[in-house]
């Protein structure tokens, strides 16, 4: 198939299924670059997304929270404010979450139900993501996070458990000791182990996730939803000539539908057509290449060519 721009806002390009990226071509950055997706085969055939629904939602917090997809946009803490509130108002039109941290202005109230804030500011928002330390576990009639870096290590998760907390934030710009994909994938199988997985969401990411591929790629290992942050910055063009506030809205809102759209491609090319329920960690779906037999144990993914 030639590729040619969609005619709509959004709209994916259509192009081969070619690989042009790493590992095949370019040479790998991360964990996930080694990481492919195992296609539909005859007997469990692809499905065409422009023809048969795919469903991209996802719950976190026991289903408290119904995403539209399984993206969560991060604004910089620094972020100029104008760029803040269109972020927010983008996520609140696109029912996805916000994760504003300390910054969250009182004026965009209304928008709170789509805010993922510092527990300090759990009085403005309803939402609160909370750094995981002793004594810092707090009980919440609202969702409450337990944000962590990467780690291959979770002593304090019996701690948090027991405090009902409702999801634990991998956030890899919190400089971790391992990557951010081991982390996904050794959370969820502790968080099984323990019969809590159903209750307790996940959501990993940071400033290295580049787009669909990847957000596809953390959902495979383990996380209910993936967090973004510079590729939105650079999508919407904040560079140079800041374009205003209902601008920067509209393009945040088109590179999120687009992201939507091509994440119901990727999901149908692997024969899906509910991310939650088939997606969310079945790394029986992707296969590693050229990856040491030591990080595929702690993926827990299958070398490419294994059946």
């Amino acid at each position: 198939m030639a590729g040619t721009t969609g005619k709509q806002p959004g709209e994916p390009q259509i192009i081969s299924m070619g690989s042009t990226g790493p590992p095949h071509i370019e040479n790998p950055h991360f964990v996930r670059d080694r990481l492919i997706s195992d296609g539909a085969q005859v007997t469990r055939p692809s499905i065409d997304p422009y023809r048969e629904p795919v469903e991209t939602y996802v719950y976190l917090s026991g289903g408290r929270i119904r995403l539209s997809m399984p993206v969560v946009v991060k604004t910089d803490p620094d972020a100029d404010p104008v760029f803040l509130s269109a972020v927010v108002k983008a996520c609140y039109c696109m029912n996805i979450l916000a994760h504003v941290g300390p910054n969250f202005p009182g004026r965009l109230h209304e928008y709170a139900e789509a805010v993922v804030a510092d527990i300090k500011l759990m009085g403005l928002a309803r939402f609160a993501a909370l750094t995981a330390g002793a004594g810092e576990l707090v009980q919440s009639p609202d969702p409450v996070f337990v944000r962590a870096p990467p780690s291959e290590e979770y002593d304090w998760i019996p701690e948090a458990l027991e405090a009902g907390i409702d999801g634990i934030w991998l956030d890899e710009d919190l400089d971790g000791n391992v990557a951010v994909e081991v982390a996904v994938s050794l959370l969820d199988r502790e968080l099984r182990k323990r019969g809590a997985r159903n209750k307790v969401g996940i959501v990993a990411g940071g400033s290295t996730i580049r787009g669909s591929d990847d957000i596809h790629k953390l959902v495979l290992l383990g996380a209910d939803a993936v967090e973004i942050s510079k590729a939105v910055m650079v999508a919407v063009g904040l560079g140079g000539q800041r374009p205003e506030e209902r601008q920067l809205q509209e393009r945040v809102e088109n590179l999120l539908l687009g992201i939507q759209r091509e994440l119901k491609l990727l999901a149908g090319a692997a024969g899906v057509s509910n991310i939650f329920n088939t997606l969310v960690g079945n790394r029986e779906l992707l296969r590693a290449v050229e990856l040491d037999r030591e990080t595929r144990i702690k993926l827990g993914v299958k070398q490419a060519g294994v059946g």
